[in-house]
């Protein structure tokens, strides 16, 4: 039970006023979706206790860079990508891995400014998008895969070790954003290595970014 209610915006100059008001133990950022992700660091920078996931963690899976050179590193399969950084390098990337591609803004809600270039102006009209949605943060260009399967994963973890977790499949293709997709727990048409898979790269996951707390990721199959 909390002893106030604040009907407020989520901004990191609220939140900081109302945390130097009430002097609580700590900050929980879990529970907001993606507005108190976007203020994390700021939040951290200014030395506030946050409770959970650490922000540098949490800005280790919004930074779409940072996140897909993890994934790498960690020798987990994902399209082929690459970090904007002009016009000229993102389109000889799309024409070596060829059309369509996915242009991925990083910190964004719903997937904002995210969009599948099918053309050279295409990838400038969506680059140009994504550039004003991010400011601050890189855009990264992936192969998109057409016909894709999605499947979504919500887990509970803490100190990095996965508690629960659920794994629903999307009825339509990748694609589709899903808070208007059909989705089906326990998976209908997957196969038992398949999830088995996707269980492995979820603790994997949950382990390198040592999450405290609910999250939620996105698979292609």
């Amino acid at each position: 039970m909390c002893d106030r209610l604040y009907f407020e915006e989520i901004s990191f100059e609220v939140v900081m006023d109302i945390y130097q008001i009430e002097n609580p133990d700590g900050i929980i950022l879990s529970m907001g979706g993606q507005l108190p992700n976007n203020i994390a660091m700021d939040l951290h920078r200014q030395q506030a206790r946050v409770l959970g996931t650490s922000p540098e963690s949490i800005d280790r899976a919004e930074n779409r860079f940072k996140f897909s050179r993890m994934l790498d590193r960690k020798g987990i399969l994902q399209p082929r990508w690459k970090e904007l950084t002009n016009l000229k390098s993102a389109i000889e990337f799309c024409d070596e891995v060829g059309y369509p591609c996915l242009v991925r803004p990083s910190y964004v809600l719903s997937g904002a400014a995210m969009n599948v270039a099918y053309s050279n102006q295409d990838l400038e009209t969506y680059l140009n998008a994504a550039s004003l949605v991010s400011k601050e943060h890189p855009v990264v260009i992936s192969k998109y895969l057409m016909e894709a399967k999605e499947i979504d994963v919500d887990a509970v973890a803490c100190d990095g070790e996965i508690l629960c977790m659920a794994v629903s499949e999307h009825v339509e293709n990748a694609g589709v954003h899903s808070g208007d997709a059909t989705l089906v727990t326990p998976p209908q048409d997957i196969n038992a290595e398949t999830l088995e898979k996707i269980k492995e790269i979820a603790r994997d996951l949950a382990a390198l970014l040592d999450v405290t707390g609910p999250f939620n990721m996105h698979f292609i199959a």
